[in-house]
């Protein structure tokens, strides 16, 4: 269900920081169920989550369920949702008073660009989707096949 609408920039914001986190925490539950196939160290578990992402892909490919192929696009979506959200997590968000907010990229050579509350509320949306995608096959799905795996 989408989050409601009220136009407050910050508040969008939060939400994508907060979802974010919640999708980062699912992928490191999916490195956790797949165990069986291979160990996710604690030195891996420091990793950023796109080389996490990767690692997972690359587990998944070798498995064979109904939903193997979902979850490795639903995978690959999530890359690109994080790195929208670290546009605008570590970019500056300027309020203008009679025009719309700016934000600022951390980044040289990165334009500035208008940022409104419905594109923060969207990507909040999106994150929390995509973390429900790739729960989806570890209720069942995951569950049986790493018991054949152990």
């Amino acid at each position: 269900m989408p989050l409601p609408r009220d136009n407050d920039v910050i508040r969008g914001l939060g939400f994508v920081a907060l979802y974010a986190a919640y999708l980062e925490e699912q992928i490191d539950n999916l490195l956790f169920m797949l165990e069986p196939v291979e160990p996710f160290p604690e030195e891996e578990q420091r990793w950023p989550t796109s080389r996490k992402i990767d690692k997972a892909k690359r587990l998944i490919a070798n498995l064979s369920f109904d939903y193997r192929d979902a979850l490795i696009n639903d995978l690959g979506a999530s890359k690109g949702l994080l790195k929208w959200r670290n546009e605008v997590i570590h970019g500056r968000i300027y309020a203008n008073f009679n025009r719309p907010d700016t934000l600022k990229s951390g980044r040289a050579n990165v334009p500035d660009r208008v940022v409104e509350s419905k594109e923060l509320y969207d990507l909040a949306d999106n994150l929390d989707e995509i973390r429900s995608a790739i729960l989806r096959p570890m209720i069942l799905q995951l569950p049986k096949l790493m018991q054949s795996v152990k």
